[in-house]
């Protein structure tokens, strides 16, 4: 079950008025075909989304979509339709960690504390900065980040 509050928004929900036709099965079914015509690898499972407390919980199904190589090292998206009326409401957000992209914002983050400080604070931020992004690589960062945009365009080409 996925906590409501480590969900952020990938991009603005979207208002469908007539949106009887709208289910997390057709909206995945678009998405996987969209990504197969695109050469993107995309998975999918079922899951749900809960929000609120103890006494005013409430519990929502969801799909979650990931790259299938990196399940546990690349952002997911959790895709829900919610109804209002005859409008049907598709939102997207991501939610989990991404290693590569910890790695390059730690490094930013030591590199900007940096700035205008002694030479020995300078080598012991190079230091600190070297353990904490053990691993990085510009390469995978890359393509990680590539994949998310080739993403963002199957969501603008699907919900729009």
């Amino acid at each position: 079950m996925i906590k409501a509050d480590t969900l952020r928004e990938f991009r603005p929900s979207v208002r469908y008025k007539d949106g009887s036709g709208i289910t997390l099965q057709t909206v995945q079914s678009a998405i996987k075909d969209a990504a197969q015509g695109m050469g993107i690898p995309v998975a999918f499972y079922a899951e749900q989304v809960k929000s609120g407390g103890l006494f005013n919980s409430s519990v929502e199904d969801c799909i979650v979509m990931y790259h299938p190589e990196h399940q546990n090292d690349y952002f997911k998206f959790c895709i829900r339709v919610g109804r209002q009326g005859t409008y049907a409401f598709v939102s997207v957000n991501d939610f989990g960690q991404s290693k590569q992209m910890d790695k390059a914002s730690y490094a930013e983050n030591y590199k900007a504390d940096r700035k205008g400080k002694s030479m020995s604070y300078k080598f012991g931020s190079m230091l600190g900065q070297s353990v904490m992004t053990l691993g990085k690589s510009k390469k995978k960062l890359e393509e990680e980040q590539m994949y998310y945009q080739c993403v963002f365009d199957i969501f603008d080409e699907i919900i729009a």
